[in-house]
């Protein structure tokens, strides 16, 4: 699918504008975070447990969140459940969109060193947070 964000710039008239709002309710946009993991877990057969378990937070914010209760979970948050899902980089980016956060930042130190655990398959929530720790960056929140 092309860009939205190129598609949106060429939007001109009525008629367009009312066409790209359609095209955006059918092709699946989650509203939240909680939306969007919930539709990921299922799809993959991940069971929230194993999120949980994963992500290391705490599993009654957790049910909170995939219950639709917390519906703006923190950036922190959303990257060790992305994390706890196995997410690759575009999953975990679009999660980060989803919970209106922007994507992993590749000028910032933290991001990338979360973008590099992810790339290669280091979804342990703790050794993240150690390497980040070894390089002088505040660890994930969780």
């Amino acid at each position: 699918m092309e860009d939205l964000e190129e598609r949106l710039l060429r939007l001109k008239t009525r008629e367009e504008t009312e066409r790209y709002i359609e095209d955006l309710k059918k092709s699946k946009r989650h509203a939240y975070f909680y939306q969007y993991l919930n539709q990921y877990a299922g799809a993959k057969n991940i069971s929230i447990k194993e999120i949980i378990d994963s992500s290391e937070i705490n599993k009654n914010y957790v049910y909170n969140i995939v219950n639709g209760r917390r519906k703006y979970p923190g950036r922190d948050k959303i990257i060790a459940l992305c994390i706890g899902a196995s997410m690759n980089y575009e999953e975990t980016n679009r999660g980060l969109e989803t919970g209106g956060y922007c994507r992993l930042q590749p000028h910032q130190d933290r991001d990338v060193w979360i973008a590099v655990a992810v790339n290669t398959g280091n979804y342990n929530i703790q050794s993240i947070n150690e390497e980040l720790e070894a390089h002088g960056l505040k660890p994930l929140e969780i």
